[in-house]
């Protein structure tokens, strides 16, 4: 199992990414993403699957925090990036499956 951060895009930016076409600069994080919270998980498929909204917000739970970090998504989508901890790696949610950026 391994700690991640996930970093969903800024609702201004969220169109720039979500095609896959502009990858994010993991050293711009903290200007077109916001640190949404941790999660342990088993990979980041797995990641992918329990950031979900209807995982990991059935009844709409994390509507307050999604709306107090300022975004529009609950669920993961292309342009999202996880950061594996313990590696220092940066991983973008691309059309299929991931890129270390």
């Amino acid at each position: 199992m391994t700690q991640y951060r996930v970093y969903y895009s800024k609702s201004d930016n969220f169109h720039r990414f979500a095609t896959g076409g502009e990858v994010p600069d993991k050293n711009k994080l903290k200007e077109t993403h916001v640190m949404l919270k941790t999660i342990i998980a088993d990979g980041l498929d797995d990641v992918f699957h329990q950031m979900q909204g209807e995982i990991w917000s059935p009844n709409g739970e994390a509507r307050e925090l999604i709306q107090m970090k300022g975004l529009s998504h609950t669920s993961m989508s292309v342009g999202d990036v996880l950061e594996d901890i313990k590696e220092g790696k940066f991983f973008v949610c691309a059309p299929v499956s991931w890129k270390e950026i």
